[in-house]
């Protein structure tokens, strides 16, 4: 199993006159099972505040009791990992440092520059793996994400309007795919306006699946 076969790069020398030198790429992550059934997971970027070397693999899925794996049962159903086929990238690949109060807005500033330097692995990624569902992860990685599909102008920004519980047909480079930002995990859990949104999500999420 060549998590790399879909274009994640094993290292880039892009970003550093942005983030500077020494930059440490983790792996992508790839689940095969041989299904038919394709589910791309879209990070922001791999930097997180607390112990940030701890990230080896994109989403730290290579954890396989972390939240994000729970999360991935609770909504794909306890089977997901043994039925689906599941790719994780991230829009940014590169860690992008900042503080831990950053707002969305200011996320979204400092990771922009670095994603016009990669966005091209991310299609490749994309128009190889040929997804049957994308999720991106938080608003910062639903704006970046949706400036690469073809049919964008379809989309909103925001993700109080975006997370609609419903999935639109989309494409990158004529791939087509279904498509629907999530929250962030930590937002879900406690999203109290979004319940409808979110036990729709979860029903389309599986009728697709």
């Amino acid at each position: 199993m060549d998590a790399y076969k879909f274009g994640y790069p094993r290292q880039c020398k892009r970003c550093e006159s942005i983030l500077g030198g020494g930059i440490k790429l983790p792996s992508p992550y790839y689940n095969s099972v041989g299904s038919s059934r394709k589910v791309m997971l879209i990070g922001q970027d791999p930097y997180i505040h607390k112990d940030p070397d701890r990230v080896k693999c994109v989403l730290m899925l290579d954890q396989g009791n972390g939240q994000l794996s729970k999360w991935l049962n609770e909504v794909l159903g306890e089977n997901s990992f043994s039925e689906v086929e599941l790719y994780a990238t991230n829009v940014v690949k590169c860690p992008v440092k900042r503080e831990s109060s950053a707002s969305p807005k200011r996320v979204l500033s400092l990771l922009q520059p670095c994603f016009d330097n990669c966005k091209n692995y991310l299609i490749k990624e994309i128009t190889n793996f040929k997804p049957t569902i994308i999720l991106t992860l938080g608003e910062p990685a639903h704006k970046l994400f949706i400036s690469i599909l073809d049919n964008n102008a379809i989309f909103k920004d925001s993700m109080r309007e975006a997370f609609t519980g419903k999935f639109i047909k989309a494409s990158v480079r004529d791939v087509s795919f279904q498509y629907s930002p999530c929250l962030h995990i930590k937002t879900y859990r406690v999203a109290d306006t979004y319940g409808k949104q979110v036990e729709e999500f979860k029903y389309n999420l599986r009728s697709i699946l």
